[in-house]
């Protein structure tokens, strides 16, 4: 990586290839481009690489890959076509069958390059795709891969430099373990995840500098990068596109204090991510209320590629989109995700009339479109989580271990605490009997086992968030025993997920159809793939590492069989 001369060969004004953005899809694009030997520049304005792909849970929802046959996980084409097809609904730009049928077919294309150039991926057991048994062609064993962890120590003098999460927010932790700890020890399985982090943790105090999920990801790329000498720009913020004769041919470059040009010969990828962090773009394309006080996108995330997309004429759809987390707003902390915490035993999310709304394990996705779409009739942003004494004895709780609650919380108002569910009615501003007469029907769902209203346990995934030592159903349990809670919940996210309408070739497309000559994009920074849904981890970054191989295969000519 390189802000400084002697890091790396002088950068150059002109390249085959110029990548703006540098998540896992620009890593992905800019080794493909030096295995067909061609010049290539990743240009991050960020001081740390990684986006927030390096802040994500790192997952890849890439169908029919041989990671996953490899470990005895069968998948085929047709059943993943029929299942994102029922996910993503009727085409649309940005998601038509052309880009639905590339990525199902560049994807398994992808893994394999990535492997074959060094980078270690895993299947984890149990991430069961969202809809499963839902929607036809699902997989119960899911379409995810993930990086292998990752000892930051083979970064050397570059570890730093790589986006993390603050000290103490950050565990050498797999996603699948992450959600077994949130379980508090309960069941063997995750005691033996308690026991698995612990020793890594212990390595860690002993000098190791263990890493999961997306900084696993993106330490394991970063590490390939700077073996195949790619030059990466840090810490210089991209101005504007160069265009001339009506095609993009280069950036303009903010560095040393003025302005500076470098030409690419065959194009430019916007894989920068969306505009989480910009409140004034998510007033203009969002629904509301929006803020970005309510994201974990990286701090980068502001939508200057996006901006300069649409100044060179490009088509937007679902723009108004996000990687939506239902998230708690904890006193002086970041927002902290709380889908885990509704999807336990003992818990529900109700909107502001004590009405419950949605299946609140499903696709989180599906839970802040649901949040959005109920606003219309019914005040619902901010949400209320209610849960019993049960719930805060054995769960997490806003990132909080199982336990009491946070005398401070109390205090703050940021939990209220109630010793019967009209007292609690009462605190939150629910109208009186609303919330005991959902209790009551909830209760009976879990005394019978089954969710009539919405189908919560149901699926694979649900229960994956569940806790499988509670029966007949791992997601539902009443909520009766006092002291009752109640915590507001909002449509948190991980990033913005719609943006500039792309082809089959990862082309940037204007409003009449054609396409920009000499642009592509992928990512959060374009229309989804996946359209109006998400149909199991890692399906934003999945998709912008496919569509950054496509968009490098594309724009240097280089041969879909043999890459090198």
């Amino acid at each position: 990586m390189a802000n400084a001369a002697d890091d790396y060969p002088s950068i150059q004004d002109h390249y085959d290839w110029i990548i703006v953005g540098s998540g896992a899809g620009a890593v992905c694009a800019a080794l493909l481009a030096k295995k067909a030997h061609k010049t290539v520049l990743i240009i991050e304005k960020e001081d740390k690489v990684g986006g927030s792909t390096a802040l994500s849970g790192g997952v890849l929802w890439i169908p029919n890959n041989s990671v996953m046959k490899e470990a005895g996980l069968p998948d085929n084409h047709e059943d993943a076509l029929t299942y994102l097809n029922h996910c993503a609904g009727s085409p649309a730009p940005g998601s038509t069958k052309a880009q639905r049928e590339t990525y199902l077919r560049a994807g398994p294309e992808a893994v394999d390059f990535l492997r074959a150039e060094g980078l270690k991926l895993e299947a984890p057991a149990g991430y069961s795709d969202y809809h499963e048994g839902e929607y036809p062609g699902a997989r119960s064993q899911g379409r995810a891969i993930v990086a292998r962890l990752f000892d930051l120590r083979e970064l050397g003098a570059f570890a730093d430099r790589l986006r993390r999460h603050p000290p103490g927010a950050e565990f050498p932790v797999s996603v699948p373990e992450g959600v077994l700890l949130t379980l508090g020890g309960r069941g063997w399985a995750s005691k033996r995840a308690y026991m698995k982090v612990a020793f890594r943790m212990l390595r860690n105090i002993l000098g190791a500098r263990i890493v999961g999920t997306g900084a696993a990801l993106q330490g394991r790329l970063f590490k390939l990068a700077l073996d195949k000498h790619i030059p990466i720009l840090s810490g210089i913020p991209v101005k504007d596109l160069v265009v001339e004769q009506d095609r993009v041919t280069g950036v303009v470059i903010d560095r040393d204090g003025g302005e500076h040009i470098i030409h690419a010969t065959h194009g430019v990828l916007l894989n920068a991510g969306g505009f989480a962090r910009n409140d004034a773009l998510r007033a203009k394309y969002h629904n509301q209320p929006s803020s970005a006080e309510w994201t974990l996108a990286n701090p980068g995330d502001t939508g200057e590629m996006l901006q300069a997309g649409i100044g060179c004429g490009a088509e937007t759809n679902n723009i108004d989109l996000c990687v939506w987390t239902t998230s708690s707003l904890p006193p002086g902390s970041p927002p902290i995700f709380t889908l885990g915490d509704m999807s336990k035993p003992h818990a529900i999310m109700v909107d502001s009339t004590g009405i419950r709304y949605v299946n609140e394990a499903t696709s989180y996705v599906k839970v802040g479109l649901a949040m959005y779409e109920r606003q219309r009739s019914v005040p619902t942003i901010p949400s209320w989580i209610i849960l019993d004494s049960r719930h805060r004895k054995h769960y997490f709780l806003a990132g909080h271990p199982p336990g009491k609650v946070k005398p401070e919380w109390i205090e703050s108002g940021f939990i209220i605490k109630a010793h019967t569910i009209a007292e609690l009615e009462e605190k939150t501003g629910i109208p009186a009997g609303n919330l005991s007469a959902t209790l009551a029907r909830f209760n009976m769902f879990c005394r019978n086992g089954e969710d009539l209203d919405f189908h919560r346990g149901r699926s694979k995934w649900d229960n994956f968030l569940g806790d499988r030592t509670v029966k007949p159903n791992p997601n539902l349990g009443e909520i009766s025993e006092p002291p009752f809670y109640a915590m507001k919940a909002y449509p948190g996210d991980v990033g913005t997920f719609g943006g500039l309408v792309t082809d089959e070739h990862a082309r940037v497309l204007r409003k009449d159809g054609s396409a920009i000559g000499g642009l592509y994009a992928a990512g959060n920074i374009t229309a989804p793939v996946v359209g109006r849904s998400y149909p199991g981890a890692g399906a934003s970054i999945g998709p912008a590492l496919v569509f950054s191989y496509v968009a490098t295969r594309h724009a240097l000519g280089i041969n879909m069989d043999c890459p090198g």
